[in-house]
């Protein structure tokens, strides 16, 4: 049942993130003598057998710790954190899924092949449902794991060893692998939460898709193959959404990019709709403007999408949404409006006249502001034949620079 499935593919999920968490230079080792297994080994497990594992995944390149307990020569017999992470790296390196940590059959069968001389064979991943562990317990340790992930990640990039230092792919992949993970986070839950939807098959299936992917992303990164990292971290996002959306539900990211596509369109028709409305002598000039600032918005919510900002794409877009829509109802606004603002600039005109002969007057230097004046006057002039001709478009325009020239001028006094 899919219960169980969710479950322990959620378990593998933060287990996974105790790869990143840990991730350490893993130098090979002569090999240790060989163990023999006759049970599991998991979590809490305290015997001989474990420190043989410890013995034998530190030998071969899958070092447990650099100091302390767990590390070469200090191996112990406590099943702990850092030897279920060391198994995740063994397991995943050895094709055996799922890579949660637990040393069973199947690790126990690959291992005799390896020490044997044999090649592993390529395990099918199946569910288990022998963890106790709760949905919200496991959600809880994947918000503790994101931070310690976050924490190691900081530490690692601040390093001042020039071959450490984190370069613009690196932490390209490693935005990816956040995103892609806060992603999986929400889809899990949905699922989870909409066990009777329609699609709730269609939804599944998209999950386990994003969970390869963000595996493969991981794998992509520890072999630093940033670029493919970010690709199947992409696509994890991807299905992510998908299951999201067949389980029912909606994300910021897929809402935020519906949007500025919806966005786009609109700005599209609201363009032809204003050229035409200005073809047929209709007022556009109020429309044009906002248009543009919904182009200027719309340009911030696609940078903040791209940032993985999604919360903040989607009220951008739906700000750049309200601006074209604010276009539209402004066409044919203002034959009167435009009138009024060439009578406001014609006053400003002639009191610059007067303060301009006042200074005069007055003996003061007066520089080229009748100059500015003067021109703005012809503008004016020639903004009323505009308005006259029912282009308020063109009249508004040159009225604006008139507006300037006047302010030149008050400027000179």
């Amino acid at each position: 049942m899919f219960t169980h499935t969710f479950v322990s593919k959620q378990t593998s999920l933060f287990l996974g993130l105790f790869l990143l968490a840990f991730l350490l230079i893993t130098p090979k080792f002569a090999d240790a003598a060989t163990c023999s297994f006759t049970r599991d080994l998991q979590l809490g497990v305290v015997g001989e057998d474990v420190r043989c594992l410890q013995q034998y995944l530190n030998s071969n390149g899958y070092v447990i710790t650099t100091s302390g307990g767990g590390s070469v020569g200090n191996e112990t017999t406590e099943f702990k954190s850092l030897t279920q992470a060391a198994i995740i790296r063994w397991q995943q390196a050895n094709n055996i899924s799922p890579a949660a940590g637990y040393f069973g059959a199947r690790s126990r069968a690959v291992y005799n092949s390896l020490v044997s001389g044999g090649a592993p064979t390529p395990t099918v991943p199946v569910s288990t449902g022998n963890t106790t562990a709760t949905n919200g317990s496991l959600l809880a340790q994947v918000v503790e794991l994101k931070a310690a992930l976050a924490a190691a990640l900081a530490n690692k990039g601040s390093n001042t060893n020039t071959s450490n230092t984190v370069t613009g792919e690196v932490s390209n992949a490693r935005d990816s692998m956040r995103d892609a993970l806060d992603l999986l986070e929400e889809a899990e839950e949905e699922v989870e939460d909409n066990e009777d939807a329609d699609d709730i098959e269609d939804a599944e299936d998209s999950l386990r898709d994003a969970r390869s992917d963000f595996y493969a992303g991981l794998a992509a990164y520890l072999d630093e193959d940033y670029s493919d990292a970010e690709d199947f971290f992409a696509d994890a996002e991807d299905n992510a959404n998908d299951a999201i959306e067949y389980a029912g539900g909606s994300s910021d990211n897929s809402d935020a990019a519906d949007l500025i596509d919806e966005v786009e369109d609109a700005i599209d028709d609201a363009e032809l709709e204003i050229e035409e409305a200005d073809e047929a002598g209709e007022a556009t000039s109020d429309a044009e403007d906002y248009l543009d600032e919904a182009k200027d918005v719309l340009d911030e919510a696609e940078t903040a999408y791209d940032d993985g900002d999604y919360e903040e794409a989607l009220d951008l877009a739906e700000e750049a949404e309200d601006l074209v829509n604010d276009a539209l109802d402004a066409i044919g606004d203002s034959g009167d409006d435009v009138e009024d603002y060439l009578d406001e600039v014609q006053d400003d005109l002639d009191n610059a006249w007067d303060d301009v002969d006042a200074a005069i007057d007055d003996g003061d230097d007066v520089g080229d502001a009748e100059e500015y004046l003067e021109e703005a006057e012809d503008l004016l002039d020639e903004a009323q034949d505009y308005l006259d001709d029912g282009d308020d478009n063109e009249a508004e325009d040159l009225i604006d620079e008139a507006s300037d020239l006047i302010n030149d001028a008050l400027d000179e006094l």
